[in-house]
């Protein structure tokens, strides 16, 4: 059984949201869910017309950037429709404290989500109602759909109590696993656009196709868009070094410590640390990623980023905050702010990536 609750509105203003979504995607991550992984929206699925559909699994599989589900849906007539449903990643999961286990073969279940362009019996899951009547927000930035807010009967998180004590025994300082506050927009997402650019920049943004975004695959990211991660990172020490590890993309950055970072331009540049008092200082240059954000605005070839990473005095927040100084993009330096906080309890796990419609 499908329901249709689509939302009223012009086709301009759908083309207008639509491409506006995507960028939101691009930037962000898992994101966000708006960014749940690199995976653009575009030409797949129509934000504005929202339907549920009830029926039982019959195959199941979690990854990133997004997991997918065939459901088999009974009519009124007894005849049976597969639909194919695309979820939230297993990142999304992973961070609510969630397992693959919570649902499996068999279960009947109602999802709701943004109906599928390309196919009759398709959706983008945001929400998924289990047999016992517990909710499933299937990815970021996600309300409960049928249940109160205020007393959600959310399925309940699990997280392996062996990581935390691991993690409370060795955290130091800086050295942690942060994540982010995906319902707080003051850690997430960092991009709020409006940035004052030059002309040649404003040109190359008009210019710039939402539905050419390379997040159609599993590419990469580069800096400054990587910081805006709704994923567990990792700051560790790399002899005498620093890394910071991402479970987005697999990433890593390497922070050279009180020297110039050796080689050429790469995606993340090339960044050289120090310590003022308890914050980290990054400079990061030599960054070869053509695009500033998910919504065109490009990056140009001498960017300059400084970074300051500061722990809070109990270790549970890490402010950020990264200033952008390019000369071929915007007319004055650019600052932007996120925080992250201490999740003991997580680790950063592979990130898996692979794509398919």
């Amino acid at each position: 059984m499908s329901f249709d609750t689509a939302r009223p509105g012009g086709e301009r203003e759908r083309i207008r949201r639509t491409k506006r979504f995507a960028g939101w995607l691009a930037c962000c991550l898992f994101a966000a869910s708006t960014a749940d992984g690199h995976h653009s929206f575009v030409g797949f699925y129509d934000q504005n017309r929202i339907i549920e559909v009830e029926g039982v699994i019959s195959s199941l599989s979690w990854r990133n950037p997004h997991g997918s589900i065939t459901l088999d849906v009974t009519d009124a007539a007894g005849e049976v429709t597969e639909w194919q449903i695309e979820t939230g990643s297993i990142s999304v999961l992973r961070v609510r404290g969630l397992d693959r286990e919570f649902v499996r073969i068999g279960d009947r279940v109602r999802l709701a989500g943004e109906a599928a362009l390309r196919r009759e019996n398709g959706l983008y899951a945001r929400n998924m109602l289990l047999p016992s009547g517990e909710e499933v927000l299937l990815s970021i930035g996600v309300t409960p759909r049928w249940t109160d807010p205020e007393t959600a009967a959310l399925l309940e998180a699990r997280f392996d109590d062996t990581v935390a004590e691991a993690a409370r025994r060795e955290a130091e300082g800086i050295f942690r696993v942060w994540s982010t506050v995906l319902d707080d927009p003051r850690s997430f997402p960092m991009f709020k656009g409006g940035y004052p650019l030059t002309d040649v920049a404003a040109q190359r943004k008009a210019d710039w196709d939402a539905s050419d975004v390379v997040q159609l695959g599993c590419a990469p990211k580069g800096m400054p868009a990587l910081m805006i991660t709704p994923f567990p990172i990792e700051i560790t020490r790399r002899g005498d070094h620093i890394a910071i590890r991402f479970e987005e993309d697999d990433a890593e950055r390497l922070i050279v410590m009180g020297r110039p970072a050796p080689g050429g331009p790469t995606l993340l540049g090339r960044s050289r640390g120090r310590f003022e008092g308890d914050s980290l200082v990054v400079e990061t240059d030599r960054i070869s990623a053509e695009h500033f954000d998910g919504e065109g605005t490009p990056l140009g070839a001498e960017a300059r980023l400084v970074e300051r990473f500061t722990p809070s005095a109990d270790g549970t927040r890490l402010d950020y905050v990264i200033e952008i100084d390019d000369p071929e993009t915007f007319t004055e330096t650019i600052t932007l702010e996120r925080y992250f906080v201490w999740r003991p309890e997580l680790e950063v796990s592979p990130y898996d990536c692979s794509i398919s419609h």
